[in-house]
């Protein structure tokens, strides 16, 4: 059956979920193939030390449509996601966590949304969360700050999957390596007047492994805002990879 919708590619960093990759690269193949939507699956191995490599590498034998990256040294949540886009051949591509706790019927609703309202990003607005009291903490104290200091009118800053139009990442430039990457790509889709859609969610539970966020995650956002706020938008530096460019 033909493909009623342009190439998606989903980029799912994995970081020592090896109780969650089956089923969730599972579910949401079954869903895609479902809608009729063209995809593929990056699947990146962002440095596991437990058995997420293997279980990849098995995933792959019989799916042509999932396509593993490894990456040797876990250097944080972003370098896991830019290392799986730069190997992502649709025509939109858009990234997701690998715990299970987005509905596959919900990335769905994010692509689809992209298309029917022309926008060249799309994300998921957290309506409902079930993933503990530190994680809503750490989540409202981040958008709180970040949406005071910058002004930007999209809610949930940290909510994927995320989608986007080629054009949108070739001019993103990303290059943050840790948590901030969500928040780079809405900072730069506003500097660029990109149009931005938002989808309501659930956001569940985990259903296995254990989460990287911790408190500590708060002062990363919080020194990453302080640079982005010195420097502006769009900057060249040695370390982050962020790119210099003349505003659009």
């Amino acid at each position: 059956m033909a493909a009623k919708y342009p190439k998606l590619s989903m980029v799912i960093p994995l970081y020592n979920e090896e109780e969650n990759v089956a089923r969730v690269a599972s579910e949401l193949q079954q869903q895609l193939t479902r809608e009729q939507i063209d995809y593929e699956l990056v699947l990146v191995d962002n440095g596991s030390t437990d058995k997420t490599g293997l279980i990849l590498a098995e995933l792959a034998k019989n799916n042509p449509q999932f396509k593993v990256v490894k990456v040797s040294h876990n250097q944080g949540y972003g370098w896991g996601i830019i290392n799986g886009l730069r190997w992502a051949s649709g025509d939109y591509l858009g990234f997701m966590g690998g715990d299970g706790q987005i509905d596959p019927s919900d990335v769905i609703k994010v692509y689809t949304s992209m298309l029917e309202g022309n926008y060249q990003l799309c994300k998921v607005k957290r309506q409902y969360r079930g993933d503990g009291l530190i994680r809503k903490y750490i989540s409202h104290i981040f958008n709180t700050i970040f949406v005071y200091i910058f002004k930007v009118n999209v809610g949930d800053i940290n909510g994927s999957p995320k989608m986007m139009s080629r054009d949108c990442y070739e001019q993103l430039n990303l290059g943050a390596k840790d948590w901030f990457l969500d928040a780079e790509i809405v900072l730069k889709s506003q500097y660029l007047n990109f149009s931005v859609g938002e989808v309501p969610v659930a956001f569940h539970r985990r259903m296995g492994g254990n989460s990287s966020v911790r408190l500590s995650t708060v002062w990363e956002f919080i020194k990453n805002i302080a640079l982005y706020r010195k420097r502006g938008v769009f900057f060249e530096d040695s370390n982050t990879m962020w790119g210099q460019r003349d505003p659009a």
